[in-house]
């Protein structure tokens, strides 16, 4: 029998031939959606796994760079022509020794200028919010590798600390630990530089880099983010008729807390200390001005362009190793001064973790007889040997 219904399928009830406009109305506006969120949102996040997948440019010893100087104080001269690296967790590592094992300024005759200076700065512990940060010292015998496991279980258990064990065993030695860790995520996200940005160093070579930032500000989908960079000062280039910023500082999320990250395009000075201290003199005065507040905006038509970082260095302070601390009750050497830094700084945000540990105790002696050495044989206790022999070369010697 022929189906009464030309171009029906056959076999299809009246009920589903109902819902079959039903079915039309509803899968229109979702597939209106899909389309909508796949243009809108879905390359957001499809970047945000691919920052999560990243892995650093570099991760590894200080030893292999060649254009990267990492410093112990604010205050220590900068070589000219190379990137210049800080991180407080040394110091806290130090402070810990020096006022609570020791009890004084650590006294190293043959690093004494060194010394001076990690004695003399004034960062310590207090410059970081209390959960993000864990310092401690103490001799060996008193267990502080076992208090150094348990309290940084407690207070930071994703992390786990160096293996102390297997290079301090001395009961008089000191040992000191430092851990810092701080996330500053912008509240919103910066675009990315899909082109990049021709990176131009100081002697004047151009290295194409990732990079993020803002630009046509203007449109109302970048408005909280354009309101959300504070720009603490900008000195333009002078007897210019561009508006080309000659000196800046930009607080990229003024949202951010407890923390801030600060950019400052500006001149090279002797130290990172004299650098700071002329950014934040600028900073201070421009407050000052009665045009602070419109001046601190971001304005529609500024730009602002940003390279990415992501990198981890060790860093082994070879200036203080087999150096004697002269009044560590017994004079000792440090055997280890050594830290951990990796920074990354992109469009969601910036994020740091350090680690520093600082050992004082009698390091192992080799005694290698590698060279010309004197051999001979006596009666023990007896006056005169029966046998000597000075060995000048390998002649005699059981060749491999």
């Amino acid at each position: 029998m022929e189906n009464e219904e030309i171009g029906k399928p056959a076999g299809e009830s009246p009920k589903a031939r109902r819902f079959r406009p039903l079915h039309a109305v509803l899968l229109v506006p979702l597939l209106a959606i899909t389309i909508l969120w796949g243009y809108r949102y879905g390359s957001v996040v499809v970047r945000k796994a691919q920052y999560a997948a990243r892995t650093p440019t570099f991760s590894d010893s200080s030893e292999r760079l060649s254009q990267t100087t990492v410093v112990p104080t604010l205050d220590t001269p900068c070589p000219a022509g190379r990137n210049v690296i800080w991180c407080s967790s040394f110091q806290l590592a130090w402070n810990e020794a020096r006022d609570e094992a020791v009890g004084a300024p650590l006294e190293i005759p043959e690093a004494v200028e060194f010394a001076g200076r990690l004695n003399n700065a004034r960062e310590s512990s207090s410059d970081l919010a209390a959960g993000s940060v864990y310092a401690v010292a103490g001799r060996l015998r008193d267990g502080i590798v076992g208090r150094i496991g348990k309290e940084m279980g407690e207070q930071f258990p994703s992390h786990e600390p160096p293996d102390f064990e297997a290079s301090v065993r001395e009961p008089d030695g000191i040992l000191s630990y430092a851990y810092l860790t701080a996330r500053v995520p912008f509240k919103y996200p910066f675009r990315q530089v899909d082109e990049g940005i021709t990176f131009t160093d100081s002697q004047g070579t151009q290295t194409q880099v990732t990079g993020f930032g803002l630009w046509r500000a203007y449109l109302r989908r970048y408005k909280d983010l354009r309101e959300q960079v504070e720009v603490l000062y900008a000195r333009l280039v002078e007897d210019r008729p561009s508006y080309e910023v000659a000196e800046c500082a930009i607080d990229l999320c003024r949202h951010s807390d407890p923390y801030q990250v600060i950019i400052a395009r500006v001149e090279p000075r002797g130290s990172l200390a004299e650098v700071l201290d002329h950014v934040r003199k600028q900073i201070a005065d421009s407050r000052k001005q009665p045009t602070y507040e419109s001046d601190s905006q971001f304005g529609v038509n500024d730009r602002l362009k940003i390279p990415d970082m992501f990198w981890r260095i060790d860093h082994r302070f070879r200036e203080l190793i087999d150096k004697r601390v002269a009044n560590s009750n017994p004079p000792m050497p440090i055997v280890e001064a050594f830290q951990t830094i990796e920074f990354r700084l992109d469009r969601c945000g910036a994020v740091l973790e350090s680690e520093s540990r600082l050992a004082i105790l009698s390091a192992p002696r080799y005694f290698n007889l590698d060279r010309p050495f004197l051999v001979y044989v006596q009666k023990r206790g007896a006056e005169h040997p029966f046998f000597v022999m000075w060995v000048d070369n390998a002649e005699l010697l059981v060749l491999k």
